[in-house]
């Protein structure tokens, strides 16, 4: 195993007291919380915080047509993708911002601090950033782990048109794994492949499962073909090379260990008695797909990558939300230094991340997406919702979409169940965004969905608690997620798992492979590979078979993926998403078939 360490830098902080001047502009503010969302009280003034500050991007508004000129299979400019230099030019913060910014820190007594570039992460004290932001930070119960947060903040008048976000401020999500909680560990080995015993994919998911499902069985990639894949591990995960040895030699798979990058603080625990299984059902069914080809892990800690001796929580308390390290991170390496496919299985309600952290995420996918990147996402385990209550202020009924899946410059993975036909999986996410419009690539199938196939009562239910249907629509792309389980390993043992964690890295080790054979005939990845699929239609020959059973439901007033009722869920009568014709909210467009695909990818 191949371990990359990330850089640490050293941070001395001295805070002093600062006032915001004259006039402030509020840049966030939550004006309800969710009622499980408890108060536990105020800080001290003089302990310390880690804040960020993403400094606000150039020319952001030339993202969506760059990113379609690339992606779509009939403009000029499909698969000529850029490097990161290009993207730096392209986007990263003005002078006059990052001066503007790191003079207001310097007037706000901070001394010394980290600087990224197109952000900038600094520590204090409560009291001093209180002054900064005209905020209140205060301690919160989410969901049994202790956040500092304030419920608004504001930045002076002359700094708000320098800085998009400053975080973590008003985020109380509690970014979750999509993956079912696992059956119990079942001691003795499963069936070998070298086994005269009959699969039975009725029962189990196993990888010769898979490769009936998703028709990958004879096609013979090569190692060295330059395709490579990864995925992220949060929440401290850490996929155990050792499980994933027992899987391969239980299945004859051939040996291929995976690479490792540290991101963030984040640590590589190879403790084989440790279940992780999250990073393990990654690693594992990744495996299954791809077999040779190059697999890295990006390991990525929730917590600030600085500081060492402050007083911070201790690591069960460190929660600061990953996403923009770990994507940050990413646009930092070279293209070289990237697998062209990651695959990532952790999400948060929508609701629970404030815009503007969301939009700023968002934008760093696609940036990655410029530069030939398949970002794929699992959907989420809720279906429909689970708290399906907004948080404004007004406790409405509204279905709950997952965010980062709802991102459209990404590719949504929702679930299927059953074998043979797959009909769409009770707990699968999907249905529309409240914060990003509906994507270019989606427009017809969409439209086809809500004018020839969306159920009158569904329709009646998200007109009456949501509003409409204009957001950016998801999953795109469905796989197996349970019923029945996955078969995998952890902790040394036999044990089972389920949900769109599951399928979105399926579905990543099929664009691997994709990629493994553009690759061989000279042309480049896939890339974003959204607006190339939603062009394909389905039925036979397509690369993508339609599920059109089964429906997605939710907004019971219980966790679909937990089975625990929801402390002050709405519950809505008839939510649910039928999977039909054409793309639909349970699926999206369908299931692959990958020597469907690769025809129509090399041909």
């Amino acid at each position: 195993m191949h371990l990359v360490p990330t850089f640490k830098a050293s941070l001395l902080v001295w805070a002093g007291s600062y006032a915001v001047a004259n006039g402030a502009t509020l840049m966030s503010k939550m004006t309800a919380l969710h009622p499980s969302i408890k108060t536990l009280g105020l800080p001290e003034d003089d302990q310390l915080i880690t804040l960020q500050v993403g400094i606000k991007l150039q020319n952001i508004n030339q993202l969506q047509d760059r990113l379609k000129a690339v992606s779509t299979p009939d403009s000029p400019n499909y698969g000529k993708y850029l490097d990161a230099d290009d993207i730096n030019k392209l986007f990263s913060p003005s002078d006059a911002s990052r001066t503007a910014v790191l003079g207001w820190l310097k007037d706000a007594g901070i001394s010394r601090l980290v600087d990224h570039g197109s952000y900038i992460n600094f520590a204090t004290t409560v009291s001093n950033a209180n002054k900064m932001l005209s905020s209140s930070f205060q301690n919160f119960d989410v969901a049994g782990v202790k956040k500092l947060r304030t419920l608004e903040y504001s930045v002076p008048d002359d700094l708000a048109e320098h800085i998009d976000l400053v975080s973590p401020t008003t985020f109380f999500g509690r970014t979750q794994a999509h993956a079912v909680v696992p059956a119990q560990a079942t001691p003795g080995h499963p069936r070998r492949q070298n086994s005269n015993t009959t699969l039975n994919c009725a029962r189990l998911i196993e990888p010769g499962c898979l490769e009936t499902m998703y028709n990958y069985g004879t096609y013979r990639e090569t190692a060295d073909s330059g395709s490579r894949v990864g995925f992220g591990s949060f929440l401290n995960q850490s996929a155990i090379q050792a499980d994933l040895t027992l899987y391969q030699r239980a299945y004859g798979l051939p040996p291929n260990n995976f690479s490792v990058v540290l991101v963030n603080g984040g640590e590589d625990h190879q403790d084989p008695s440790r279940d992780y299984g999250e990073a393990n059902l990654d690693s594992q069914f990744l495996s299954a797909v791809v077999k040779t080809l190059p697999v890295t892990e990006f390991i990525t800690a929730g917590k600030p990558p600085f500081v060492p001796n402050l007083d911070i929580p201790d690591e069960a308390h460190n929660t600061n939300e990953p996403y923009l390290e770990y994507y940050q991170f990413l646009l930092n390496q070279t293209n070289e230094q990237l697998p062209q496919v990651i695959s990532n299985s952790y999400g948060d309600d929508e609701q629970t991340v404030p815009k503007e952290y969301a939009i700023r995420v968002c934008n760093m996918i696609g940036m990655l997406g410029l530069r030939g990147l398949t970002i794929l996402e699992s959907s989420g385990d809720t279906g429909v919702g689970a708290a399906c209550t907004s948080n404004d202020g007004h406790s409405r009924p509204e279905f709950t979409p997952q965010f980062p899946g709802t991102c459209p410059y990404l590719t949504a993975v929702g679930g299927t169940q059953s074998y043979g036909p797959e009909v769409a999986w009770a707990a699968s996410s999907g249905g529309f965004s409240n914060y990003f419009g509906r994507a270019w690539y989606q427009e017809a199938a969409v439209t086809d969905y809500l004018t020839s196939h969306l159920a009158p009562g569904t329709k009646a239910n998200w007109s009456a608690y949501a509003g409409g249907f204009e957001g950016r629509a998801f999953p795109d792309v469905a796989a197996h997620s349970l019923s029945p389980y996955y078969l995998f390993y952890a902790a040394g043992a036999v044990s089972y798992t389920g949900g769109t964690s599951a399928a979105a890295p399926v579905v990543a080790g099929l664009v691997g492979l994709i990629n493994d054979a553009r690759l061989r005939a000279g042309k480049p990845v896939m890339g974003f590979i959204n607006p190339w699929l939603y062009g394909l239609g389905s039925g036979n020959g397509t690369g993508v078979t339609d599920v059109t059973g089964g429906a997605a439901i939710g907004c019971t007033g219980v966790n679909l993926q937990s089975g625990q009722t929801v402390p002050g869920a709405s519950v809505i009568p008839g939510a649910r998403w039928d999977a039909t014709p054409g793309w639909d909210p349970a699926t999206g467009v369908g299931m692959l078939d990958l020597l469907a695909l690769v025809e129509r990818a090399v041909g």
